[in-house]
């Protein structure tokens, strides 16, 4: 009995519940292999996730081009050791929008992964859209 008096005092009946809104779909044409489409798509969701969107992709009716590589690349080891020359993974991006207008594009390299690449890239296209969808000051 006293299970449920504390039950009944955790949850009261008219307590209200917060339903999220659902997310809002941002449809997409990425343009890279099939191995990078896959994980740039993922990693927009995940990134996306927090701030309410998600990520589709559509070839035909899409509101972003976005053209996307990872590649190898080297760095080079300095310090306590001997140093000399790693291998990295550097991810390259270029974002249209609907009418083909280049709106941005950078690269992220010096990373471990092509996966941490892909990320920085992911967080970096979604923190530039919402830029872009903020209304100009005058």
């Amino acid at each position: 009995m006293l299970a449920l008096a504390l039950f009944v005092l955790a949850f009261p009946a008219g307590a209200s519940t917060k339903i999220a809104p659902p997310p809002q779909v941002v449809k997409v044409n990425i343009e890279a292999s099939e191995f990078d489409r896959r994980m740039l798509l993922e990693k927009l969701n995940a990134r996306g996730l927090e701030l309410g969107l998600k990520f589709v992709q559509d070839e035909n009716e899409f509101t972003y081009r976005i053209e996307f590589a990872t590649e190898q690349g080297t760095g080079w080891a300095w310090g306590r050791t001997n140093g000399g020359e790693y291998n990295t993974s550097e991810a390259k991006t270029t974002v249209y929008d609907e009418n083909d207008a280049e709106l941005f594009s950078f690269t992220r390299a010096l990373r471990r992964t092509d996966s941490g690449a892909t990320n920085a890239v992911a967080k970096e296209i979604i923190k530039r859209m919402l830029i872009l969808k903020e209304p100009q000051k005058s």
